[in-house]
């Protein structure tokens, strides 16, 4: 089976990495990868020992050189799997050209397998135009993985994929070399909640501001923390009056765990969502997660296993929400407990597993 994972940066560099780790633990199995050569990451990922081919893409988002190196790229790819005749081509994430690469593969007669994390654009997402675009990849898809029941069910709304062809899985925990044990917190100390990741519209910083208000105004102890890339605007003086610790910045991958243990759980207040990547890499450091009930978060968010999740999708149910994880007597370590006793549900082990399981049958 080849993986292709053509994006330059990002949680994707780590999930593939992790990958790798899993494929490595499956006895009896060739796997192979293909990336970007321009990647932040493929020199970490040929240390690995993985069986690895590197491809040119491109540096900027030109239409000239977005394009400019596609057929040497695409060269490349289609004789190595003329070479390798893998049973299938599973992408990891759509890239612009991999709708243009489908064809192809499928006419050498390899199966086409691509994961698809967003079915629509998220607002506020200046790369959202492409969305669209990206998801011509589930139309050429023999079996078409996604990592939420909802974005399946968009597909099949946009006949994007008929419910057949659709695999519904979940997005595995994401661990980034930290240790994995259950964690504890002071009951007497206040609750550190981070908001992880790219500050945009649909992931509803101002709902965690005015809810992180509101719990102070009830003498709720709360502690907040900003860490991610984006434009702040009005919100940064909002985040300096509640003391927040901002860290306003593309936060590399080896710092992720140091981070995270500075705080207790994450908080994802989004308005919009097909998944969270970062409520993955909470889990994956055994850290409850707030949330709204929204999208593919609700899924991953179930109460009282892997976080709290807000009754409905208000500012003021999102501040219940983090008031019960702050206040009830052993629910933080009960939530971290059950995320530790579950990984396994979530690995990615069982995620390669399922796949080759779907693509076998």
């Amino acid at each position: 089976m080849t993986f292709i994972y053509l994006g330059r940066h990002g949680a994707l560099g780590q999930f593939t990495r992790e990958l790798m780790e899993a494929a490595a633990r499956i006895p009896d199995y060739a796997f192979d990868f293909i990336v970007s050569s321009d990647s932040a990451f493929t020199s970490e990922l040929g240390a690995s020992g993985a069986d690895l081919l590197t491809v040119p893409t491109f540096s900027r988002s030109r239409p000239l050189e977005v394009f400019g190196d596609f057929a040497k790229a695409r060269r490349l790819i289609l004789d190595h799997l003329q070479e390798r005749q893998p049973q299938a081509v599973v992408t990891l994430m759509p890239h612009v050209w991999t709708p243009l690469l489908a064809p192809a593969i499928k006419r050498i007669g390899i199966k086409y397998v691509p994961i698809i994390h967003d079915a629509r654009p998220h607002p506020g997402d200046r790369t959202a135009w492409v969305t669209r675009w990206l998801c011509q990849d589930a139309k050429h898809g023999d079996l078409v993985v996604t990592l939420s029941r909802a974005v399946a069910e968009r597909l099949v709304e946009d006949k994007l994929a008929d419910q057949e062809r659709i695999l519904p899985l979940f997005h595995p925990d994401l661990a980034f070399q930290s240790a994995q044990e259950p964690r504890t917190r002071a009951a007497d100390k206040p609750l550190r909640l981070l908001f992880f990741g790219r500050v945009m519209a649909y992931k509803g910083l101002s709902h965690l501001l005015d809810a992180v208000q509101i719990l102070r105004e009830e003498n709720v102890p709360i502690e907040l923390g900003l860490a991610g890339p984006g434009d702040l605007r009005a919100e940064r003086a909002r985040l300096e009056a509640l003391g927040a610790e901002i860290v306003n910045r593309w936060i590399d991958e080896v710092d992720v765990t140091e981070i995270f243990d500075r705080y207790d759980a994450i908080a994802c207040p989004h308005v919009e969502a097909s998944q969270s990547g970062v409520a993955a890499a909470a889990f994956g450091h055994r850290m409850p997660v707030v949330a709204m009930p929204i999208g593919g978060i609700a899924e991953q968010v179930i109460e009282g296993k892997t976080g709290v999740l807000a009754r409905r999708v208000t500012t003021r149910a999102f501040a219940d929400a983090t008031k019960r994880l702050a206040l009830e007597a052993s629910l933080y370590e009960n939530l971290s407990d059950q995320l530790d006793r579950h990984a396994i549900e979530r690995s990615m082990d069982r995620f390669l597993l399922e796949i080759l399981r779907e693509i076998g049958s």
